[in-house]
């Protein structure tokens, strides 16, 4: 058994230092990067975590939760009656290594080109505070400790708060913007690769800019977000609609060489899926091979109920082609009008070079404050705040809604995210239910409007206005509003 450790641990190379960082975070990091290098081959054998456990030193439940965020993120394989193991992967696919800045990536044009905005989702009345989704919980917002940075950089401001420097990203904000993405997405970039900007939209939109010409093929996910559709029109590309399934965008789909791709692999939109690990290792293979940039929008997965957020695909890109989008619009508030997109390294120069040109930048107090509201942690208590408080909310809407609905609704377990989609029966038109709902008092979204070839009926509901008190009771009246569309049917 001794042997069995002593190879298990050169194999993987771990070397645990209880002075740099969390061990759970250190034992997952290594583990997975051990997967990812061939160096634990597929299949391989994993001791118990009472074994490893003692084996490192370590208490046996900083073993459990780095397995479990493995198994979550598809790195290892657990089957009933045999060995924790990990999973079989194309080895072709996870290439052999990040390119440098000067490597070639995706072809890059800037020509100036204009935007026209297509308004898919117009607002519900604020009124409706069960269940609208998008939309974080706004009178959580930690206003007193906000006002007070704000204050401090609006009264004292220095020379290079009054200058033209730094609309597109002052140092200390990219800094932390990529400390926080490194810790909670395991995303791999350098400072200068971050890019502030006034939304995730004009994020879409300047990636957009930057790898599309007219007539280009632009994969986007069937169902998925209407934004990027409006995005993608304006800069008349050719809409290619790719199924999602139970493991998200299926990568090994036989259409036209794309362009660009988009997708929300951490919590697809809106079926709520994670993106599986192969899946994931195909559409990177994919895009390298057509020389497509790909947009991850990371959009509200830093709410995680079960384990620890889903590494970002963006960490798992050796060649340059993802493009990683961030936002505070649902960890704090859409109000602040701050996102930020992580470039890949060739991308960096002209990123800044057009989003200054199309005068997509935030004010430099703005960005210094929110800089400063961060390295006091005021970012990190409030999102381990509110993670518990939409956990709560999402565990009693999915009791209420199974006990109040019976099988006429089809009620997932959600594992993070602001919102979920509820499956609807085929004989149910969600968009006269989503009307019907509206008149009761309750917003939600269909899901058969964010289809473009898909023909799938349900509801995305958010937890983000609707408070615990009031969940059960909104919940028992959807289903009362479901039960008379039936009964009319």
């Amino acid at each position: 058994m001794a042997d069995q450790f002593a190879d298990l641990l050169a194999q993987a190379e771990l070397k645990l230092d209880r002075t740099k960082g969390t061990l759970r975070e250190q034992l997952y990091l290594q583990l997975r990067r051990a997967v990812l290098a061939g160096r634990l081959p597929s299949g391989t054998p994993m001791p118990s975590t009472r074994e490893l456990a003692g084996a490192l030193g370590i208490a046996r439940s900083t073993v459990v939760d780095a397995f479990d965020q493995l198994k979550a993120e598809g790195f290892l394989e657990t089957r009933q009656g045999a060995p924790t193991r990990v999973v079989r992967l194309d080895r072709s696919m996870l290439g052999a290594g990040r390119r440098s800045a000067a490597a070639a990536g995706p072809a890059v044009r800037a020509q100036e080109r204009r935007t026209h905005w297509q308004d898919d989702n117009p607002p519900l009345p604020i009124t409706q505070r069960a269940f609208r989704p998008s939309l974080p919980d706004l009178d959580a917002f930690p206003a007193r400790e906000w006002a007070a940075h704000l204050g401090r950089r609006a009264r004292r401001p220095v020379l290079h708060d009054l200058s033209y420097t730094g609309y597109t990203g002052v140092p200390s904000l990219r800094q932390q913007i990529l400390n926080h993405v490194r810790l909670a997405r395991h995303v791999q970039a350098e400072s200068e690769q971050v890019i502030v900007l006034p939304s995730a939209q004009s994020a879409f939109d300047l990636v957009a800019q930057m790898t599309l010409q007219p007539g280009d093929a632009a994969w986007v996910e069937d169902p998925g977000y209407l934004g990027m559709v409006s995005v993608l029109r304006g800069h008349r590309a050719r809409l290619v609609p790719v199924p999602v399934d139970g493991q998200g965008l299926q990568s090994d789909f036989a259409g036209p060489r794309p362009s660009l791709v988009y997708l929300t692999p951490s919590h697809q939109a809106p079926t709520g899926v994670l993106m599986s690990l192969q899946r994931r290792l195909e559409l990177l293979a994919v895009a390298h091979r057509a020389g497509a940039a790909i947009i991850e929008d990371d959009y509200d997965s830093e709410f995680q109920y079960v384990g620890q957020p889903t590494a970002s695909l963006q960490g798992l890109d050796r060649h340059g082609c993802v493009h990683y989008v961030g936002t505070f619009s649902k960890s704090l508030s859409p109000g602040l009008h701050v996102a930020y997109l992580i470039v890949p390294p060739q991308f960096v120069q002209l990123a800044h070079t057009v989003a200054l040109a199309r005068g997509l930048t935030v004010p430099v107090h703005m960005q210094l404050a929110l800089a400063d509201f961060m390295e006091a942690g005021g970012l990190r208590r409030h999102i381990r705040a509110m993670t518990a408080e939409y956990g709560a909310r999402m565990a009693l809407l999915t009791e209420a809604l199974r006990s109040a609905a019976g099988d006429l609704l089809t009620v997932p377990v959600a594992a993070g995210g602001l919102q979920r989609c509820v499956g609807l029966p085929g004989t149910v038109s969600d968009t006269s239910l989503v009307a019907a709902l509206r008149a009761a008092g309750i917003a939600a979204l269909p899901v058969s409007a964010q289809c473009h070839a898909a023909r799938l009926s349900g509801l995305v509901l958010g937890v983000g206005l609707v408070k615990q008190h009031e969940v059960v009771s909104a919940a028992k009246l959807l289903c009362e509003v479901v039960r008379h569309e039936l009964r009319g049917r």
